[in-house]
């Protein structure tokens, strides 16, 4: 499917060019005007084209592979034989990256904050934060990488849609009722960010699926309208935008669109380490005379390195953790392929 694969691509690029032109402190020379800053602001939708990809590759996934209930437990040791160790790399990393530079080149005392550390491992820091008896327990309870809290979201839909996809696929009326709750959670618990929240991408996602295996139909019709029914009203305009131009690309663009599919590939490697690598980039040169007088090509330097930062973390780590996410089989009948 290798136009998911470009809007993955897509997706990780959008995120990192927001990321260098708008969220990391000392980059102002990359933008001339807060006009400019606006529309690059429109690159953070790149999370929420993840989260459709997400909605829509997963229960296609778990569709494939006759997925039931008794199989959670294989399910998420696929998913997290996946997630988990690119993850951990990119916190061991970054606290490695921080000594470096904090006591070989700055010459400071690098403050090692193991509590922290286990807070973002476990995708625990706002878990914690709910909490005012564990909270002071953990002083530096803060994400090591706002990225990390994204990927929450997206752990936190692996446990539901593996627990939720064996009865909506039994019957797509449970799946309007379970969009209904879903959706009135999300705008109840807008000031927390949760799977909850973020229901109206992944559900777009869901419909796109169903959409795809079985064609247009009442039931996801149905679930598309309600979720974007609720973006218009109780989200941003470009959340709206962005839903519909992504739930569109993915059903209407044919699957053999070969644009980035290797970007697609690398592209969870690309969205954990660019922090790491085109945005230290940026810092070390962002008083170089080529940064002053040309700002935009110092971005897209930021890109191409990140780009070989995430290939060689992609072919290093997540290669191999895909192998072991394969092995993982869930145990059918003989004639399932599971």
């Amino acid at each position: 499917m290798n136009h998911i694969e470009s809007l993955r691509a897509f997706a990780a690029l959008s995120v990192a060019i927001f990321h260098f032109t708008n969220y990391y402190n000392g980059f102002d020379f990359l933008v001339e005007s807060e006009a400019q800053r606006s529309v690059f602001r429109y690159g953070a939708q790149g999370v929420e084209m993840f989260y459709m990809v997400s909605g829509f590759i997963i229960p296609y996934s778990l569709y494939k592979s006759r997925y039931q209930l008794k199989h959670y437990f294989h399910y998420l040791g696929k998913r997290l034989s996946r997630l988990l160790p690119p993850y951990f790399i990119t916190i061991g990393l970054i606290v490695l990256i921080g000594f470096g530079l904090t006591t070989y080149l700055w010459g400071g005392v690098y403050d090692l904050k193991i509590k922290q550390i286990i807070a973002n491992a476990f995708f625990a820091v706002d878990f914690i934060a709910a909490f005012d008896s564990l909270a002071g327990y953990f002083p530096d309870n803060t994400w090591m990488n706002p990225i990390f809290e994204t990927l929450k979201v997206e752990l936190q839909f692996y446990l539901l849609i593996g627990l939720l996809f064996p009865l909506i696929n039994k019957n797509r009326w449970v799946l309007i009722l379970l969009t209904l709750i879903w959706l009135y959670a999300g705008i109840e618990t807008s000031s927390a960010n949760t799977v909850l929240v973020h229901g109206p991408y992944f559900l777009l996602g869901l419909a796109g699926f169903f959409i795809f295996e079985e064609g247009w139909n009442k039931t996801s019709i149905t679930v598309a309208v309600l979720a974007l029914t609720s973006l218009f009203f109780y989200y941003v305009p470009q959340d709206f935008i962005v839903a519909i131009l992504t739930f569109a690309f993915i059903l209407f663009v044919p699957s053999g669109f070969r644009f980035l599919n290797l970007t697609g590939r690398i592209s969870y490697s690309y969205y954990l380490t660019h922090g790491l690598t085109g945005s230290w980039f940026l810092y070390f040169t962002f008083d170089t005379p080529l940064a002053q007088d040309y700002p935009y090509l110092m971005v897209i330097f930021a890109l191409l390195i990140s780009w070989i930062g995430a290939f060689v973390m992609y072919n290093g780590i997540e290669k191999p953790s895909m192998l072991i996410s394969k092995r993982i089989k869930y145990k059918n009948k003989k004639q399932d392929n599971g």
